[in-house]
């Protein structure tokens, strides 16, 4: 099966070289499974170098179309028919405000790794090339837009995390470029970017559904007010109003929103709700609450019941055990990554998210009294999620 590079084409010697091998596998020359020529006998064939053989089927695995075995060869995969011309390429915009001290506490930690997971674990599945991109928040706008253009040209779309640097998704966006956001409130994320979230109204249910079949005659709702953080405010009126709507009046709901500077206040309040059913709005206010219990010679899970909505990385080997809703990050991370790929195989330009469902994990901070009481629902009450 004699072929002939010429180096009067135009073409580079490593391209035309790539495209006689391509050639060779559909034709079946190359059989799905099998190992191609060594670089050796394929130069000397060609009257190439070893190098121009080397970068021809370097082209060849950025497609897909060869994998190369250590130690064993070049091989084309089995499953070579079935695969795209042209491996994705996907760039996580590393969200600089997300990493730094005064925001990275440990929860927000815990959140941040479980979606990179997800998003690794996909993408090696998937053959996706994914990078992470670090762009500094308070660039130059010669900085943005050079970071804006490289995207672009080198990327077939890319993925935020809420709004920050939300100038540069907007630009993108409205390039006719993909861009997903991994958001907490996806009702304020402008039309033309895609949000992606959990079910927080599901997280929402499943607190209150504990809360009702715990036994406690009252619950309380407890929220730090942090900086820049209306989302925690936002779940806190949510879920004042989903108790409402399922007959829990001002008597039996103990809702407080704290300042930092009032964490001191912590034993005492504790010592008002003991007994009660404690839905921890954020989820690093756990820790204060374990603190402060101990110093009233209180025990959660005995003395009050006590759940969060959290990743539960960071919680893990808290003693006693926490129950709460985990978020699912690592699912939402995986999932994107799977849809975007599933999009471009079937050739669809229609991107639709359908929320993941968190997961109710029971640890011994709630006793589990009669797990078959329902929601009264005539309507959800729930985060907005579009």
């Amino acid at each position: 099966m004699k072929s002939i590079l010429s180096k009067r084409k135009g073409i580079p010697l490593p391209q035309q070289l790539k495209d006689v091998l391509l050639s060779r596998i559909e034709q079946g020359y190359y059989k799905p499974g099998e190992r191609i020529d060594t670089v050796r006998k394929l130069a000397a064939e060609f009257g190439v170098s070893s190098l121009t053989v080397q970068k021809a089927c370097k082209l060849l695995e950025e497609e897909n179309c060869l994998i190369s075995m250590p130690q064993s060869g070049l091989f084309v995969p089995e499953n070579i028919f079935e695969r795209p011309g042209k491996p994705l390429r996907m760039v996580f915009v590393f969200p600089e405000m997300a990493i730094s001290s005064q925001i990275l506490e440990m929860e927000q930690w815990g959140l941040n790794s479980e979606l990179y997971r997800g998003f690794l674990a996909a993408a090696q599945k998937h053959s996706v090339q994914l990078d992470f991109l670090h762009i500094t928040q308070n660039s130059s706008f010669r900085e943005k837009f050079r970071q804006i253009e490289r995207i672009h040209e080198n990327y077939d779309c890319a993925i935020f995390v809420g709004d920050q640097n939300r100038d540069i998704q907007l630009e993108l966006a409205e390039q006719d470029f993909p861009v997903f956001t991994v958001a907490d409130q996806p009702e304020l994320i402008p039309g033309p970017l895609k949000p992606i979230y959990y079910d927080h109204g599901k997280a929402l249910d499943l607190v209150l559904d504990s809360a009702l079949n715990s036994g406690a005659g009252r619950i309380a709702l407890l929220t730090l007010r942090v900086r820049n953080e209306n989302y925690l405010g936002t779940r806190h009126s949510c879920f004042v109003s989903l108790c409402r709507r399922n007959g829990i009046g001002p008597d039996r709901l103990f809702a407080q929103i704290l300042d930092e500077n009032d964490l001191y206040q912590l034993p005492e309040i504790l010592k008002r709700i003991r007994g009660s059913f404690i839905f921890c709005n954020n989820a690093y206010l756990v820790r204060d609450i374990f603190v402060a219990s101990r110093k009233n010679g209180m025990i959660p899970g005995k003395d009050f019941q006590i759940m969060a909505i959290a990743s539960g990385v960071t919680f893990t080997g808290l003693i006693p055990a926490l129950t709460y809703v985990r978020v699912p990050m690592y699912e939402i991370g995986y999932r994107l990554i799977e849809s975007i790929s599933d999009m471009q195989r079937d050739g669809s330009k229609t991107f639709r998210w359908q929320p993941v469902e968190p997961e109710l994990i029971a640890g011994e901070t709630c006793r589990k009294a009669n797990w078959k009481t329902k929601l009264a629902k005539p309507g959800r009450t729930a985060m907005p999620t579009n």
